[in-house]
């Protein structure tokens, strides 16, 4: 038996979105707005001005919100990466998914996304929640809606170098889901990374979780790599999603890696690989969740025991369900 909800929810699991760490003992926390800031002046003045940001202190927001600052109906926030950035405002801008609402972004007065590194969305209230089963009911509809959008380049380029931490997600997309990841992870991190206790680990763990591994016939089309930490509720209204991080999978994908997150974050009890099994090859998408994870704890900065033992318990889990099923 698991011993995921051991944790809680005082779990101090880290959850890796694009270019910001994330606490999951602090998301799940009813109210992150916590006193503001005084004045303006965290927010650049051309960036107040390009976006139109009326006179009001500014409120600390969310990692569902990128940390970022909510102005009046706004909410503002830098940005990790300019591309990704840029795509995510694009396909928020006119997405229209059954079911639950898209936080739209904000254009500046020339028409552009971003400016010097800042986005703005307009802010819906809500924080993230506890609920997970309804989360991914929301990522099966989002990826119907995602099915028709085109798929980024960002997502599907080839990783030649490890050159910013933002690498790291991508480097470790793309080593989930290979069959034999060895010869790009050995050319790609860094040799002082690869010297660490922490990557030895990640590596025998996912050579045993490779065991398991089996392809997925199945097409690719964009999914969201954190719709757990991006999705946020409001009472028994829709729930909304704040951003969408690109990525390049089959369709269960995105509704597979809210279940592992949930389950990383000890938010949800593992009877949940039943409650979805019929989704196809839902338990090869949630291998592929949890190395992506592994991966990102391995290169991260992050040292938590507990993230470990957890990663472990979900690993044999998902080991037992697909040996049920061979």
């Amino acid at each position: 038996m698991m011993k995921l909800l051991a944790t809680g929810f005082c779990c101090l699991v880290s959850v890796f979105s694009m270019g910001f760490v994330v606490k999951w003992g602090a998301l799940f926390t009813p109210s992150l707005t916590v006193g503001t800031l005084t004045g303006m002046s965290v927010i650049p003045e051309h960036v107040r001005v390009a976006f139109q940001v009326v006179e009001g202190t500014p409120i600390p927001l969310s990692a569902a919100w990128d940390r970022g600052y909510r102005v009046g109906q706004l909410a503002l926030s830098e940005v990790a990466d300019s591309e990704v950035a840029a795509w995510s405002a694009k396909v928020r801008e006119s997405l229209q998914p059954e079911g639950l609402r898209i936080a739209r972004p904000v254009r500046t007065t020339d028409g552009r996304y971003l400016m010097a590194g800042w986005r703005a969305s307009h802010y819906v209230d809500g924080a993230v929640a506890k609920r997970v089963d309804e989360t991914v009911g929301a990522a099966l509809r989002l990826a119907d809606a995602l099915a028709s959008v085109e798929v980024p380049n960002f997502a599907v380029a080839h990783v030649t170098k490890q050159a910013s931490p933002k690498d790291n997600f991508v480097l470790a997309d793309r080593a989930a889901w290979s069959e034999d990841p060895t010869l790009m992870l050995n050319t790609t991190v860094p040799p002082e990374v690869q010297a660490t206790e922490k990557w030895a680990w990640a590596l025998d763990f996912s050579n045993r979780l490779r065991h398991s591994w089996q392809p997925i016939d199945a097409p690719d089309q964009v999914g969201h790599a954190d719709m757990l930490a991006t999705t946020i509720f409001h009472g028994t209204q829709a729930p909304v999603v704040t951003d969408i991080v690109g990525v390049a999978h089959p369709h269960g994908y995105t509704a597979a890696q809210v279940m592992v997150d949930g389950l990383i974050a000890g938010v949800v009890d593992e009877r949940i690989t039943d409650r979805f099994s019929h989704l196809p090859d839902n338990d090869q998408l949630m291998l592929r969740g949890l190395l992506y994870r592994i991966y990102i704890h391995a290169l991260s900065e992050e040292h938590d025991e507990t993230v470990r033992a957890t990663m472990e318990d979900i690993a044999d889990l998902l080991i037992a369900r697909i040996g049920k099923d061979a």
